[in-house]
């Protein structure tokens, strides 16, 4: 029965969860690259990042994912390739992928870029029904599992430099809906529409101040979510900071630059919202290295 209460809170509370799966990351402003391939090749070196997100905790099954990406620029410093894994959890349900990138960067002053990218890349999907307990063992819908192969194609563009970011992308142009048929559809009015953009404001000579948004049109739910955030920056050094989502969740950011190239950031999302009263908050941790391929500066790059 608690198997089952489980699950049905899942689907519930998950229907836009499931739909956006491959993009849940609290620290986006900071690894703009996992939500818009446009921005591979930003950090002008070869920058790793990994990050382990634990949605919900406290909550049997929810979600736990795993993100892996690493891009760079080439010696033709107008191009940048990149490729990014992820993996995640949540009830009966797992999805894997993958994708590579090609970006071309058009300098458009010294100290901006403007980027576009195509992706390629694919998602698979396994549901394991036989773990549900029902009421009736017999029913036929939860007796067997099931798995599934989507290709992905997206396309991106951004503008940025060391002050500022704006950028928009389509994660993937093909659009599959698993609570109604198998199919894989080429449906502009159901794709995902991302929009990010970011300043940073000097405040003194130790202080920056980075606010930043992120918007997410899903065509498929025909819903907006929305995260406003501040981040204050201190020497360079520590940064902590706010979001505010309108999916009823505000989060606390905290990270820190261990050297010019290694940083380690926290986060921790607190949902307001009906289901908060059946979890613990959701974590998620992450590591960041930059090869000195490009560039060599005492300074970290933040934007």
């Amino acid at each position: 029965m608690k198997k089952l209460i489980t699950f049905s809170l899942f689907l519930f509370f998950c229907g836009s969860a499931m739909a956006q799966y491959d993009l849940s990351m609290s620290q986006y402003m900071h690894n703009r690259y996992a939500i818009n391939k446009a921005f591979g090749g930003s950090r002008e070196a070869l920058s790793l990042f990994g990050s382990f997100r634990k949605k919900w905790s406290g909550l049997n099954g929810s979600p736990i994912g795993q993100y892996f990406s690493g891009h760079t620029p080439l010696k033709n410093e107008k191009i940048a390739i990149g490729l990014d894994l992820f993996n995640q959890q949540y009830a009966v349900s797992q999805h894997t992928g993958f994708s590579l990138s090609y970006t071309y960067r058009i300098r458009t002053n010294d100290k901006t870029w403007l980027g576009f990218a195509v992706t390629g890349g694919g998602n698979f999907m396994s549901a394991d029904w036989n773990s549900v307990i029902t009421i009736d063992n017999n029913d036929a819908s939860f007796a067997a599992n099931e798995s599934r192969f989507s290709p992905t194609v997206g396309f991106g563009v951004s503008i940025y430099s060391n002050k500022f970011f704006a950028g928009g992308s389509i994660p993937s142009f093909f659009v599959q809906n698993e609570f109604d048929s198998n199919d894989i559809n080429f449906d502009m009015g159901s794709v995902n529409y991302i929009a990010t953009a970011g300043y940073a404001f000097s405040a003194g000579d130790k202080w920056i101040i980075q606010p930043s948004f992120m918007a997410q049109y899903d065509g498929l739910m025909s819903e907006l979510y929305t995260d406003i955030n501040a981040t204050f920056v201190y020497n360079r050094l520590i940064w902590v900071g706010v979001s505010y989502r309108t999916t009823d969740e505000i989060v606390g950011l905290l990270g820190v630059q261990i050297n010019p190239q290694l940083r380690v950031a926290y986060s921790y999302d607190y949902s307001i919202g009906d289901i908060g009263s059946y979890n613990n908050g959701t974590h998620e941790i992450s590591i960041q290295y930059d090869f000195s391929f490009k560039i060599k500066t005492p300074n970290p790059k933040f934007f």
